[in-house]
């Protein structure tokens, strides 16, 4: 009997396994045909921060195209080119008002999948899954991408993130799995360079192994590391920087604490009688060429003085190689100051796009933190009184964190964050901004 039973538990899983496949991606392979009435930029995914082919030139010329739908503000199109070869991305839906020559339904409502994959070899990205399959970016193996949708079974559509913004392409079906992430290996080991590293604990890039205690009105890096692997972007360009110093040592607070080549995105405070400051940035690739602020410095050597006052600022590093390049933003403050960083909670209303900037809604709560001379009663309240939601501006450059804040994992950009932040059973968030901007979201926690 006992036998039968095993025999019909085994049988119902396997049938279980059958009848709940996997999550099918969004099919692409129907689309409709169409003229419009004038040339048009053309960008790998729905917005001008997309990767843009042709050494960012691609553009749509005229003639007959695919219209596989719309999503957002953006028309999905595919599209002959004149050396016989095709591409497939996005042009403004502004082109609807000169649309003719329609052939078919056109989707207006196109809504992709969202699906966390890994390439289990070195492969290539395309735009033109349909004559030659010219490659347009090399994803290493071990990569990360989010699977978008499928054309045909050779053929998933993918957007990762390449050497300097967002890709979105095809992908080899047959080089992607679902399961574990392999462990990275063309990725060195990032290495501190104003502070040595603790000895006594793990060394987490993105995480601090633990809360500062001396500054607490800096709340929104989390307590402990996660338990999955962050998310590293695959750099291969040789636009990196391997050190990142500063000019002010003693009173300088630069958080994330240590810095890495694959975190663009830091903040740093300095005393308020500070009046120059200046950064010493070391690349990996000594043919690199590096900016900051816009004027040349050679790798290891200083920069031009940042010249401080009591208004906040965002100073840029640009590290350039070839035609790819990433850009470091600092966002750099005098401590106190009446335009210093502010911290608010609240719940995410909405997050949407408006003039190609994101935007985030936000119905806030009142909540209490500390200044870093908490001590001597320096304790700041934020109340929500007068208005029962804000609007701000997302920086291009924030950083977003989503989650539970014992466990939480970095997004790596608006689009992954906006598909997680619901999953963990609450919409209620903290957000660091400089006056309007937001430049950082992270999951609530009541003890920050």
């Amino acid at each position: 009997m006992k036998k039968r039973l095993a025999c019909l538990a085994l049988l119902i899983v396997l049938l279980c396994s059958v009848l709940l496949p996997a999550q099918a991606l969004t099919s692409l392979n129907t689309y409709a045909s169409a003229r419009f009435d004038r040339s048009y930029p053309v960008y790998s995914g729905p917005g001008e921060y997309y990767y843009r082919a042709n050494s960012g030139k691609a553009t749509y010329g005229g003639g007959v195209a695919r219209v596989y739908g719309v999503t957002g503000d953006w028309i999905m199109i595919g599209y002959g080119l004149s050396g016989g070869a095709y591409r497939i991305g996005y042009i403004p839906s502004e082109a609807m008002a000169g649309i003719s020559d329609i052939k078919g339904n056109i989707n207006y409502s196109l809504a992709f999948s969202s699906t966390t994959m890994w390439t289990t070899e070195k492969c290539s990205l395309t735009d033109d899954p349909i004559i030659n399959n010219a490659s347009i970016y090399s994803i290493p193996s071990g990569t990360q991408v989010t699977a978008l949708g499928s054309m045909g079974t050779n053929w998933t559509y993918v957007e990762v993130m390449g050497s300097s913004s967002l890709i979105r392409g095809f992908v080899r079906t047959r080089y992607l799995t679902d399961g574990s992430a392999p462990a990275p290996t063309a990725i060195p080991t990032p290495r501190p360079t104003a502070t040595p590293r603790p000895t006594t604990a793990p060394y987490y890039p993105y995480y601090p192994t633990q809360a500062p205690t001396q500054y607490p009105y800096y709340p929104y890096y989390p307590t402990q590391a996660p338990t999955q692997n962050p998310y590293y972007p695959s750099y291969s360009d040789g636009t990196l920087l391997s050190s990142l110093t500063h000019n002010c040592p003693n009173t300088g607070i630069m958080l994330p604490e240590y810095f890495s080549p694959y975190h663009t995105t830091y903040v740093l405070t300095v005393a308020d009688w500070v009046s120059r400051v200046t950064f010493s940035p070391i690349a990996q690739n000594p043919y690199a060429t590096i900016t900051v602020n816009g004027q040349n410095v050679r790798s290891g050597q200083t920069s031009q003085v940042i010249s401080m006052t009591d208004n906040p600022q965002a100073v840029t590093i640009k590290v350039s190689y070839g035609s790819a390049s990433t850009t470091y933003t600092i966002y750099l403050q005098r401590r106190p100051s009446e335009k210093r960083t502010k911290v608010s909670s609240g719940y995410i209303s909405r997050i949407y796009m408006k003039n190609n900037e994101w935007r985030l809604d936000a119905d806030m709560v009142t909540m209490k933190y500390a200044g870093e001379d908490y001590i001597n009663g320096n304790i700041s309240t934020f109340s929500n009184s007068g208005r029962d939601s804000y609007d701000y501006v997302i920086h291009p450059n924030c950083s977003f964190y989503y989650g539970t804040k014992a466990n939480c994992y970095r997004a790596r950009n608006v689009q992954e964050f906006l598909s997680n932040y619901l999953r963990y059973g609450s919409s209620m968030y903290t957000f660091v901004y400089i006056e309007s901007e937001i430049v950082a979201i992270f999951p609530y926690g009541a003890d920050y």
